[in-house]
Formats: C-alpha cells, sequence, structure tokens
C-alpha cells in the first residue's frame, strides 16, 4: 500500500473483492430462493414471501457492491499524485 517507504498511502482503483462475491452470491441465493418460493402457483402465501426475499437481498447485493466500490467514489482518489 505505501511506496517507496513514504507515509503517502497509494489507492489503487479496484472494488473490493469480498464484498463483491458478497454481493454476486446474495444476490444469486435470493433469486434462486425467489424461483422456490414460486414454484406451486397455488400457494399464494409464498409468493408472497418469495417476493420479499427478492427484494431484501437485491437491496443487501446493492449495499454490498456500494461498499465494493467505495473507493471510486472519491474523485480525489482516482490519480496518484505522488509519483
Amino acid at each position: 500500500m505505501y511506496r517507496n517507504h513514504d507515509k503517502v498511502p497509494m489507492f489503487r482503483m479496484k472494488p473490493q473483492p469480498g464484498y463483491l462475491a458478497g454481493a454476486i452470491v446474495t444476490l444469486l441465493l435470493g433469486v434462486l430462493l425467489f424461483f422456490e418460493g414460486r414454484r406451486d402457483p397455488g400457494d399464494i402465501p409464498a409468493h408472497e414471501r418469495a417476493n420479499l426475499i427478492l427484494l431484501v437481498s437485491i437491496v443487501i447485493s446493492g449495499l454490498l457492491f456500494i461498499i465494493a466500490t467505495s473507493k471510486m467514489w472519491f474523485k480525489h482518489l482516482w490519480h496518484d499524485r505522488y509519483r
């Protein structure tokens, strides 16, 4: 993270892989549970729970994606001014 033993950190323009993987896994599990809950066409409460599960998984996945790309949201970290 530090370059040439300086005390100035060097930031890279890459998303954090752990949070990004968590977002993908959360979204995939939400979609799988959504389709599982809507498999029986006569079970209306299961359809409503499936919709809620999909909504919650989309929100959590979106938050994890924002956290994963948080360094990219600040323009003052976009350049290497100490080169």
